[in-house]
């Protein structure tokens, strides 16, 4: 649409027999047709990239970087771990029977030649069954203690809560 469009209206009132006709001048207002769509140049959050332009140096984004680093979730070792193989679950707490290893011995200390007792699969086939702690690791110290419960455990509490005091506000009915 290069050119403007314009609407002209002609203003008149309702004739009576007695006062006479009198014309009135055509006003003729400048009409732009409404976009369809907003115009992408004049968004705020928009940016055109042109020659002189700067790029973004490369402080801002080492600095957003190490930030981003900071933000992982705590992961909690269950001392589970699980043979991709087979599905053979193996506990730290109980050790294994079959080859020497006492209760207690973390995973990574195994014996390079232990195999998985059901399949025979070895060390790298096994899966360490964590569990992820709800909130990142580095804010795990702080708060009264919830900050280290795990999700299902947060449920039990507050969904135990409130069945406590329903129970206990219901019963005051009994009382007598």
């Amino acid at each position: 649409m290069a050119s403007a469009t314009s609407a002209t209206f002609r203003l008149t009132q309702a004739s009576s027999s007695t006062a006479p006709l009198k014309s009135k001048p055509h006003v003729t207002f400048p009409f732009k047709p409404y976009p369809l769509l907003p115009p992408f140049h004049k968004h705020p959050k928009l940016k055109i990239a042109a020659k002189e332009d700067s790029p973004e140096s490369v402080a801002e984004t080492d600095a957003f970087d190490k930030r981003r680093l900071e933000e992982k979730f705590a992961v909690l070792n269950t001392g589970i771990f699980e043979c991709r193989s087979c599905g053979y679950l193996y506990n730290e707490a109980a050790g294994d029977p079959s080859y020497p290893i006492p209760p207690g011995l973390p995973f990574d200390r195994f014996p390079d030649d232990w195999r998985c007792p059901t399949c025979g699969a070895a060390k790298g086939f096994f899966a360490s069954k964590s569990v992820e702690i709800a909130g990142f690791a580095q804010n795990q110290q702080f708060g009264l203690g919830g900050n280290t419960l795990t999700s299902g455990q947060k449920a039990i509490l507050i969904y135990g809560s409130l069945l406590f005091f329903f129970v206990l506000f219901l019963s005051g009915y009994f009382l007598q």
